[in-house]
């Protein structure tokens, strides 16, 4: 076991909760805890989970009304009480070593904050669509211009960097998450080999651009506490930087 509080906001999940559940309980390295927050669910995701939790006793379900993915997420970091936290939204999954690799980095390197590299799988036909290569490390002046990071991917230490929450907007409250981690001077670093498949569907949030680019401002403006010109210059580099945030390799070659 492995001191890792994994976050996973679930809202009507039924289809992919129990594939995600046996990601996390599977690994070499089990977290202490799998936090599972129904974001006022109303399919059969709690009952899924729930019926898991005598294969899996690591699993804590709290169920909440429907406030959207960002407080789903928070009200897991509230919860959460082991040193690392990790995220693993409901849809994707990990392979088997991804904690292992990961925590084994972070102690070996006294690294409060990593990510990694990534696959995205089309969550219809469950074919790989390519690898993506995150960089090596990424201060807060890197994050302002864009975000290269795959949330499934993060593990921080809260013993180093305390409790942060994500900004409570519809689309981009992770990388908010990942300026507040970095900027009092922590730099984020990648760990090794890709162990994290996120999955790609017509309907998913981040499919909706107008509105991320919306939110997206709305932190520069808000939380970051810029002005409204640097905010649209930032947001610019934002938007170039997403959209060239493709996968780099396409599987098979």
């Amino acid at each position: 076991m492995i001191d890792v509080s994994v976050i996973t906001a679930a809202f009507n999940s039924a289809s992919d909760i129990e594939r995600n559940i046996r990601s996390v309980g599977t690994q070499t390295r089990r977290p202490r805890e799998h936090i599972i927050v129904d974001d006022g669910s109303v399919d059969d995701t709690r009952a899924i989970a729930d019926g898991l939790k005598d294969e899996f006793p690591q699993l804590r379900l709290i169920r909440q009304a429907n406030r959207g993915a960002a407080n789903a997420r928070n009200t897991g970091i509230d919860a959460a009480s082991s040193r690392y936290i990790a995220f693993l939204d409901s849809d994707d999954v990990w392979g088997e070593h991804k904690l292992e690799a990961q925590v084994e980095f972070m102690m070996t390197n006294s690294v409060a904050f990593s990510y990694g590299d990534y696959k995205s799988v089309d969550a219809s036909t469950g074919l790989e669509l390519g690898l993506h290569e995150a960089p090596q490390q990424l201060s807060y002046a890197a994050l302002l211009r864009g975000c290269p990071i795959g949330c499934l991917t993060v593990a921080f230490d809260q013993t180093v960097l305390g409790k942060h929450h994500m900004p409570d907007v519809q689309r981009g409250q992770d990388w908010g998450l990942w300026l507040a981690l970095t900027r009092g001077g922590t730099i984020a670093r990648r760990y090794p080999g890709c162990h994290a498949y996120y999955h790609v569907s017509s309907g998913s949030l981040s499919s909706h651009k107008v509105g991320k680019a919306a939110d997206i401002y709305r932190i520069y403006r808000e939380q970051e506490n810029l002005g409204p010109i640097r905010s649209f210059a930032y947001l610019a580099s934002h938007i170039g930087a997403a959209l060239a945030k493709r996968p780099v390799k396409k599987s098979g070659t």
